[in-house]
C-alpha cells in the first residue's frame, strides 16, 4: 500500500487516525452493520491487524524479514536504536581500496598498438631504402630517410599517449567501480549486498541545514502542521472536543543526517549494469496491470535510490520558556469537557526531544525542472521517537513521565509510524509539491457504473408467519463494507418491481483491487437485524472492458450462508468512462463576461493551477460540451481567510460605548488567533442534496481544510453547488456564517476546472473562501427524465378522469407522495361531467403543491374515495404515477391507468412499479387481483429544488431541521434560487459547441445501440414530453439517443447451475406565494400579527432581537435537542434501508 500526501481529504482519502475498535450493537441499525461487515471481504481489517501486529513486533526490538519497496530486495529492518548507529562510525568510500584494474587486458592493447606502430616504421624505412636507390648523390638519399624518421617520431608519440590514456582510463574506471559498489565484499559472494554498501556521513549537508535551520519560515510548514492536526483531531478520545496547534517552532537545534549512502535497484548488478530482464515490476514484487501509468513510470522509469539515516536530538531544557524553545516544539490547545455542553481549554507544550531512524527513497527523474517528480518514501523499521507534552502549569507534571499515558502516546506513535514501514511506503509527487499546486485537474474517478435495478423474483418469504418478505437491494463492492446505494423497501412482496437507477463513482484502487460490483437483497424488520437473502456480484474489470456496452441479466442469488434461499436479480449494468476535453471548445482562458479592455489584464485573470501534462492543460483552459451533460464533478474547500463573525451594535466588546466612537467596527486589526474567533466547518450540497461535510477547524481566522469530494452529475447545466460555512458552538445550535451558491453552468464558461475566492454571504460571519470547481463528462447518455433533481415539487392542477367501469362523480381526491407523510385533498365539489358522463374532471381555482424528496424512488399516488355520505368511505380507484417518468420543468398533461384492486389491497401498487401504460406483465400472480378501469389525466409539472412545501421533508428533526430550514431561507433572501434547476448554457464568444471526432464516434455508436428503440427498460420513456427548459425532451432523446440502458428483449439469463462472477412561473415554486399582496398594506389584528412574526423570524436568523443574548439561544438549542431525542427514539422502531451516510473526511 502507497500512501500519497498532496492529495485533498475525502472519504476515499480519509484523515489518518489512530485505530481503537469499540464494538457497538446496542439497536438493530448497527447489529444491520455489523452484520453486513462480517459478510464482505475482510482484508482491510487484516490488513489494519498486520500493521498493528509489526508494529509491536518492531517495538519489541524484533528484526522482520521484507521486501523493499524501493530496491526490490528482501532484507532484514529493526527497531532503530537510541545510539548512533555504530556501524557506519569511521566509514568513507574514500578509504575503500579502488577494485584491480583489467591490468592483461590493458596489456594486450599496448602491445598490439605497439606492434601496429613497429610494422608502420618497418615498412616506411624499407620503403625510403628502396626509393633512395633511385639516387646517386648523399643528400638525396639522406632526405629519402627524414619522412620515415618523422613518422616513427609520431607512432612513438602516439604508442606513448594510448597506453597512458588507457591506463588513467582503467584507474578511474576502478574509482567509479568503487564508487557505484561503495563497500566491501564482505561475506565474499562476489557481489555487494545492500547491506554492505558503504553509510557515507554527509557534512556538508549538515552544514547547509544548520545554517537554514534556524532562519526557516515555519509557515513552509502550515499544510504538515494542518495534517498533523487533523490525525489528532481525528484519534482523541470522545472527551476531547477539539484540538488546535496554536503554535509551532523549529528551535535553534538542528537536526542531523547522520549517514547517506545511494542503492542499486535488485536486478542491477555490483558494477552497476542492469540485467537483462524486461518485467522489472514484476522484479519489485508488483504487477503492472495493476497499476496507473504514471506510477509505473515512476517505478519503471529514471530514478535514483538513496539511504538516509537521521536523528534529532533535543537539547537539555530547564523551566524557562527559553530553554525548551531551543528545540523542535508545538503548542497544542485540547478543548475538554462535555460536548456541546462544557468546554475547558487546556494548553500542552509538546517538545520534540529525539527523533532516530533510517529511509529509503526512490526519486523519479525527469528531464523538466525541477527534474523530480514522484518520491517513494519508506522507513526501515520504526523509528525511535521520544517527546515530552508538559501543560502549561507549574503544578503539572511531565505526563510522558505517566506509566499509563507514556505506553498509550508510545504505542499510538508507533501504530502510526508503522504505516510507512517497509514493505509499505508513502508516495510524495515532489513536482507537484514544489510548484506550490494544491488544485486538482482531474477527478480520482475514472469512470461510472449506471445499474438499473429491475426487479427480483422468487424471494424466500422471511417474515415469522413465512408468507412474505420485506426486500431491498443495496450496491457495493466486494470489499466494502458500507452500502453505496439502496433501494426503496417493498413491505409484503416476495416478486418485487423496483425499477430503480443508480450510478456508482469506479476509481483507480478500485481497479488494482479487482473489485466486484455486489448486488445485495436485505429483509427488513423493524424490531430485530435485517436479514440478506441472498447477494450476485458481477467483475468490474468485466465492465471497464465492454466501455458503453450495457448488459441486461437476470442471475440467480447466492446464500450468504449454508441455507438455501432461492431467487433472482434482473439488472441493467455498464461502464462509462471520462472523456476528454473537446478541442473544438477550447478558449483562451478568460472570462468572456468581462470587457474587452479589462479580460487580458493579469489581475483579472483567475489563478491557474500549474498544467503538468496535456491533458490537464486542456482542461484549464476548455468549457463543457453541452452535448455531453451527465458527468463527474469535483468539488474542494481549500481554506477561509479573514474569517470573523459579524459584530454589530452592542454585541461589540468594551461595555458602555463612549462619545464619539464607532458605531460597529471597521475590521482593520484582523487576528488570526485568538478569543472570539469562529470555530468553522463546511457543508458541501448538490442539488440541494447534502453530500459532504468537513472537520471542524477550531478558534481561527484562517481554517485551511483542503478537503472535497466526488459526485455524479445527471446534467451539469441545471445542475448548482452550495458550500455553506458554519460555526460550531457550545450550548446552543451552529450558526451559519455565510453561503456560496455557485451554478455550474456559470462556473464553467470558459474551463473544466475553476478556483476562485468567494465572499461568504447571508450569514453572521465575513470572509472569502476558496473553492475548486472540476468537472470531466462521461460519455453516458441518460434519457431525459433521469436528468433530473432528485428533490422538487410537484404542481398539480387539473385531474381528469376516463373510465365506463367505475363512477367517481361523488369522490374526492387525494394526493399524496410515497416518500412524504402529507397528503393534499381536492374536494369532489369541483367535479364536473363531461362528454357523455365518462368523463370527469376535478378543477381546482389554484395548483395543488406536493413536496419531493427522493424523486427517482418515489411515486404520486392518486387515490379516489366516496364522501357522498356523513363519512369517506374506501379507495374506490387508485392511480399511480412514478416520477421517473416525468421531465423537470415540462408543463402539461399526463396520462396514467386508474386501477381497482378487487379485494380492496392497493398496497402493491404503491410500492412496486406500474409503467404508465399500465402493463404488468413482469408483476406475477397479483396482477390478476387488480384490474384496470380507465385512465387518468394530470396537468403537472416537477419544479427541482426545495421549496416552501419541504420544511416538515427535511432530514431529522430539532436542530437538523431548523439548520436545513435556515439555508433555504438565507438563499431565497439572496435571491440565489429564482433559476434552480433551469437549463441555462452559457457558451462563450466565438466558441460554438461542435462536435469532435471522439464526440461524433459516440454519437454513431450510440445510434447504432439506439436503432429507432425508445422503449429500452420496463418505462416507456417520459410520459410528459412537452417543452421543458426550453427544449423538447422527445427531440432531444432521438437527437443525442440514450446508451445506458437495455430492452427487456435483450435479456440474458443465467442459468442457476452457471457459477456466479467472483419556485414561480419561472421557477415551479412560489416563494413567498403567500405573501403576494406583501406589498399592500395589511389591516387588522391577524395582519399585523404575522407581519410581526416575520419580522422576527428574520431578526432571529441573524442573531439579532431576543436571540442576540446567549441564554435565548441556549434555551432554543435545549429545546431542539429534546425533539432530536423524540426523532430518534421514535425513528428506531421504523423500517429503514442502509442508506450511504453524508461523505466526510474523518
Amino acid at each position: 500500500m502507497a500512501h500519497r500526501i498532496g492529495e485533498p481529504y475525502s472519504g476515499k482519502n480519509p484523515v489518518p487516525a489512530i485505530t481503537t475498535k469499540l464494538t457497538s450493537l446496542v439497536n438493530p441499525e448497527k447489529a444491520t452493520e455489523a452484520k453486513a461487515q462480517q459478510l464482505q471481504d475482510q482484508s482491510v481489517q487484516r490488513e489494519e491487524k498486520q500493521t498493528e501486529k509489526n508494529a509491536r513486533r518492531l517495538a519489541k526490538g524484533h528484526v522482520m524479514r521484507v521486501v523493499d519497496p524501493t530496491t526490490g530486495e528482501e532484507l532484514e529492518i529493526r527497531n532503530a536504536d537510541e545510539e548512533p548507529d555504530v556501524r557506519s562510525k569511521g566509514e568513507n568510500v574514500l578509504h575503500q581500496p579502488f577494485p584491480p584494474p583489467d591490468w592483461k587486458d590493458h596489456r594486450n592493447n599496448v602491445v598490439a598498438v605497439t606492434n601496429r606502430g613497429i610494422l608502420l616504421i618497418s615498412g616506411a624505412f624499407i620503403v625510403a631504402l628502396l626509393f633512395s636507390t633511385l639516387f646517386s648523390s648523399v643528400p638525396a638519399r639522406i632526405s629519402c630517410v627524414l619522412p620515415p624518421a618523422f613518422l616513427s617520431y609520431c607512432v612513438f608519440f602516439r604508442m606513448n599517449k594510448v597506453a597512458e590514456t588507457d591506463f588513467e582510463q582503467r584507474v578511474w574506471h576502478a574509482e567509479r567501480m568503487r564508487g557505484l559498489a561503495a563497500g566491501s565484499d564482505v561475506d565474499g559472494d562476489g557481489k555487494v549486498t545492500d547491506e554492505e554498501r558503504t553509510r557515507e556521513s554527509a557534512e556538508w549537508a549538515n552544514a547547509v541545514v544548520r545554517g537554514l535551520w534556524p532562519i526557516i519560515n515555519t509557515d513552509l510548514f502550515s499544510s504538515l502542521v494542518d495534517m498533523v492536526e487533523d490525525i489528532m483531531q481525528s484519534s482523541v478520545p470522545t472527551f476531547i472536543h477539539s484540538v488546535r496547534i496554536a503554535d509551532m517552532g523549529l528551535g535553534s537545534n538542528a537536526g542531523r543526517i547522520t549517514s547517506i549512502r545511494s542503492l542499486p535497484d535488485a536486478r542491477q548488478t555490483d558494477t552497476g549494469s542492469l540485467e537483462a530482464n524486461d518485467d522489472s515490476l514484476s522484479t519489485l514484487g508488483i504487477d503492472a496491470q495493476t497499476i496507473s501509468p504514471d506510477d509505473r513510470d515512476a517505478l519503471d522509469g529514471d530514478h535514483v535510490n538513496l539511504e538516509v539515516s537521521f536523528a534529532y536530538q533535543g537539547l537539555p531544557s530547564g523551566q524557562s520558556a527559553k530553554s525548551k524553545a531551543r528545540n523542535i516544539h508545538l503548542l497544542v490547545e485540547f478543548t475538554v469537557g462535555l460536548k456541546g455542553l462544557l468546554g475547558i481549554r487546556v494548553p500542552v507544550w509538546v517538545e520534540i526531544t529525539g527523533v532516530v531512524g533510517t529511509a529509503r527513497a526512490r526519486l523519479q527523474l525527469i528531464p523538466e525542472p525541477p527534474f523530480v517528480k514522484t518520491t517513494l518514501l519508506s522507513l526501515m523499521g520504526l523509528p525511535r521517537i521520544t517527546i515530552s507534552a508538559v501543560p502549561l502549569n507549574r503544578a503539572l507534571p511531565n505526563v510522558m513521565d505517566l506509566p499509563f499515558v507514556s505506553g498509550f502516546i508510545s504505542s499510538a506513535l508507533d501504530t502510526a509510524a508503522a504505516e510507512y514501514v517497509a514493505p509499505k511506503s508513502l508516495t510524495l509527487d515532489l513536482q507537484r509539491l514544489i510548484s506550490g499546486d494544491d488544485i486538482k485537474k482531474d477527478t480520482e474517478a475514472i469512470g461510472v457504473l449506471v445499474v438499473h435495478i429491475h426487479r427480483a423474483t422468487g424471494v424466500k418469504a422471511m417474515d415469522a408467519t413465512g408468507g412474505s418478505a420485506d426486500p431491498y437491494v443495496t450496491l457495493t463492492y466486494s470489499r466494502l463494507e458500507k452500502p453505496l446505494y439502496s433501494t426503496r423497501i417493498i413491505k409484503g412482496d416476495c416478486n418485487p418491481v423496483y425499477e430503480e437507477t443508480a450510478v456508482l463513482l469506479v476509481d483507480v484502487n478500485t481497479v488494482k483491487l479487482h473489485e466486484k460490483l455486489s448486488f445485495q437483497l436485505w429483509d427488513s424488520d423493524r424490531m430485530s437485524v435485517d436479514d440478506m437473502m441472498g447477494f450476485t456480484e458481477i467483475d468490474i474489470v468485466d465492465l471497464i472492458r465492454e466501455r458503453a456496452k450495457p448488459t441486461r441479466r437476470v442471475s440467480h442469488l447466492s446464500s450468504p450462508d449454508s441455507r438455501d434461499r432461492p431467487g433472482s436479480l434482473e439488472y441493467t449494468v455498464g461502464y462509462y468512462g471520462k472523456l476528454p476535453p473537446s478541442e473544438a471548445l477550447a478558449t483562451d482562458g478568460s472570462d468572456p463576461s468581462l470587457p474587452d479592455d479589462l479580460r487580458e489584464r493579469p489581475e483579472f485573470k483567475d489563478a491557474r493551477a500549474v498544467a503538468l501534462n496535456d491533458l490537464e492543460a486542456a482542461v484549464l483552459v476548455t468549457p463543457l460540451d453541452p452535448e455531453w451533460p451527465s458527468g463527474i464533478v469535483s468539488v474542494q474547500v481549500h481554506e477561509i481567510r479573514d474569517l470573523a463573525v459579524k459584530t454589530m451594535g452592542k454585541e461589540r466588546k468594551g461595555g458602555k460605548g463612549r462619545e464619539g466612537e464607532k458605531g460597529q467596527d471597521d475590521g482593520d486589526s484582523a487576528q488570526e488567533e485568538g478569543e472570539g474567533l469562529p470555530s468553522s466547518y463546511c457543508t458541501i450540497s448538490l442539488n440541494d442534496e447534502l453530500v459532504y461535510e468537513t472537520r471542524v477547524k477550531p478558534i481561527t481566522s484562517s481554517p485551511m481544510f483542503n478537503a472535497g469530494t466526488e459526485r455524479f452529475v445527471r446534467d451539469w447545466r441545471k445542475g448548482h453547488v452550495t458550500v455553506t460555512v458554519k460555526d460550531s458552538r457550545l450550548r446552543e445550535n451552529d450558526a451559519v456564517l455565510g453561503t456560496v451558491f455557485l451554478k455550474l453552468s456559470e462556473v464553467f464558461v470558459n474551463a473544466s476546472e475553476v478556483t476562485r475566492c468567494y465572499s461568504i454571504e447571508r450569514g453572521l460571519g465575513t470572509g472569502r473562501i476558496r473553492i475548486s470547481l472540476l468537472f470531466r463528462p462521461v460519455d453516458a447518455k441518460l434519457p431525459p427524465n433521469l436528468l433530473g433533481f432528485d428533490t422538487g415539487t410537484l404542481d398539480i392542477r387539473d385531474i381528469s378522469v376516463r373510465s365506463d367501469l367505475v363512477d367517481l362523480a361523488k369522490c374526492e381526491v387525494r394526493l399524496k407522495t410515497t416518500t412524504a407523510e402529507a397528503e393534499e385533498r381536492v374536494s369532489r365539489k369541483t367535479a364536473e361531467r363531461r362528454d357523455r358522463d365518462t368523463h370527469i374532471v376535478w378543477a381546482s381555482e389554484g395548483p395543488t403543491k406536493l413536496p419531493v424528496r427522493q424523486r427517482y424512488a418515489s411515486a404520486l399516488l392518486i387515490s379516489f374515495r366516496d364522501a357522498s355520505g356523513f363519512k369517506s368511505s374506501g379507495r374506490k380507484a387508485l392511480g399511480v404515477l412514478w416520477l421517473r417518468d416525468v421531465v423537470d420543468r415540462a408543463e402539461g398533461p399526463v396520462e396514467v391507468s386508474l386501477w381497482r384492486a378487487k379485494d380492496g389491497d392497493y398496497s402493491r401498487l404503491k410500492l412496486n412499479y406500474v409503467p404508465p401504460d399500465g402493463d404488468l406483465a413482469y408483476w406475477d400472480s397479483d396482477g390478476e387481483k387488480v384490474e384496470r378501469v380507465g385512465s387518468v389525466a394530470l396537468d403537472l409539472a416537477f419544479w427541482p429544488g426545495i421549496s416552501e412545501k419541504h420544511h416538515e421533508m427535511l432530514g431529522g428533526a430539532g436542530a437538523r431541521k431548523r439548520a436545513a430550514w435556515d439555508e433555504y431561507n438565507r438563499q431565497t433572501s439572496a435571491g440565489y434560487r429564482d433559476a434552480v434547476g433551469e437549463l441555462d448554457m452559457q457558451v462563450p464568444q466565438d466558441h460554438r459547441a461542435s462536435e469532435n471526432q471522439e464526440t461524433e464516434e459516440h454519437d454513431v455508436q450510440s445510434e447504432r445501440q439506439v436503432s429507432g428503440r425508445t422503449d429500452q427498460t420496463m418505462t416507456g420513456g417520459p410520459v410528459n414530453a412537452q417543452e421543458g427548459d426550453d427544449e423538447d425532451a422527445t427531440q432531444d432523446e432521438e437527437a443525442h439517443g440514450t446508451n445506458t440502458t437495455v430492452s427487456a428483449e435483450a435479456v440474458e439469463v443465467e442459468s442457476e447451475g452457471e457459477p456466479e462472477s467472483s419556485a414561480d412561473d419561472e421557477g415551479g415554486v412560489s416563494e413567498g406565494s403567500e405573501d403576494a399582496d406583501s406589498g399592500k398594506k395589511k389591516h387588522g389584528v391577524v395582519g399585523k400579527l404575522k407581519e410581526w412574526r416575520k419580522h422576527e423570524k428574520e431578526l432571529h436568523r441573524d442573531h439579532r432581537g431576543v436571540m442576540q443574548v446567549k441564554p435565548a439561544r441556549t434555551a432554543e438549542w435545549l429545546k431542539d435537542n429534546i425533539e432530536e431525542g423524540a426523532h430518534a427514539v421514535k425513528d428506531r422502531f421504523k423500517m429503514k434501508a442502509r442508506e450511504p451516510d453524508v461523505e466526510t473526511e474523518v
